[in-house]
């Protein structure tokens, strides 16, 4: 599970303190050659699908809901985690935040260490397609009819094995199918796996193919993904069933202070060495009958 060390930088930016949270001792990792990629329309078809039932969990202090479209106020991650400017999406808006995704017409799966609580379930919303092409200066900009509540918490266990939690959103998500859960085989040693999520919190991104490496344990395994806080919730795909073979939970430390720079930089770990925690997703089949 998530070591809870928080390291708070502020940097003046928009004519205010800018916050952002993040856990060094899991915060990010990058294995082999870093080939995440957004979210576009440019994606496969199958990857377009699949990131349609993806969502972003974030705070509603980050809200701001007009009329037709919500405001969710966010800085680059440049401004926001002072990460180096040649450093990948460091120009993208980040925040902190979770992903989730749907398991059934009105069920969201996600960490368990993203929603805890029933004060959780009141102070987050979840917002669907905040892809790259909803960033604005400002954070991002989307409709309001992807902004979902959380109604209640159906099950949720965070006990430092299990890790998840399973929501009941406040409606039925229009055209966004339950993705297909792999509930009764366990994924094969070495096996191809793929995820998608908010890094971050930066727009839908594809982790690309990584390798299923530690496969023993009956709750959870673990693979070379190249993961960030804010995936924390995101499906993890076998690459050749597209079915969710579990849900990203935690990682190894791999970001780095540059000093000469005065900026944050991603190490890079060979891709057999990958220890990013993924919970199996067979572990809700109790909660899904």
């Amino acid at each position: 599970m998530r070591q809870v060390l928080f390291l708070c930088l502020f940097l003046t930016a928009m004519n205010a303190r800018a916050a952002f949270n993040i856990d060094l001792s899991t915060v990010g990792s990058i294995y082999g050659k870093d080939d995440r990629e957004l979210v576009t329309t440019q994606s496969t078809k199958e990857v377009q699908e699949l990131s349609r039932s993806v969502a972003l969990i974030v705070s509603t202090d980050l809200l701001v809901e007009n009329f037709f479209k919500t405001t969710i106020k966010a800085q680059t991650l440049q401004e926001t985690l002072q990460m180096c400017v040649d450093e990948r999406f460091s120009n993208k808006s980040a925040l902190p935040g979770c992903t989730g995704f749907l398991i059934g017409p009105d069920l969201m799966a996600t960490a368990g260490h993203c929603f805890q609580t029933s004060e959780d379930c009141m102070m987050k919303k979840v917002i669907f397609d905040v892809d790259s092409k909803k960033q604005t200066k400002k954070g991002y900009s989307v409709l309001n009819s992807n902004v979902f509540s959380c109604q209640s918490i159906v099950a949720q266990s965070f006990d430092g094995e299990s890790d998840f939690t399973i929501i009941k959103l406040d409606r039925v998500p229009k055209k966004r199918p339950a993705l297909k859960l792999n509930l009764k085989n366990k994924i094969a040693d070495n096996a191809r796996v793929f995820m998608i999520g908010h890094p971050f919190g930066l727009p839908l991104m594809l982790s690309k193919s990584a390798k299923v490496n530690h496969n023993a344990s009956d709750i959870s395994f673990t693979a070379g993904l190249d993961s960030f806080e804010g995936n924390s919730g995101s499906p993890v795909f076998n690459a050749s069933t597209l079915e969710v073979e579990g849900i990203l939970v935690n990682g190894q430390q791999d970001i780095v202070l540059d000093s000469k720079n005065e900026c944050y930089r991603n190490l890079q770990y060979e891709e057999d060495k990958g220890a990013e925690g993924i919970f199996r997703i067979s572990g809700l089949l109790p909660f899904l009958q």
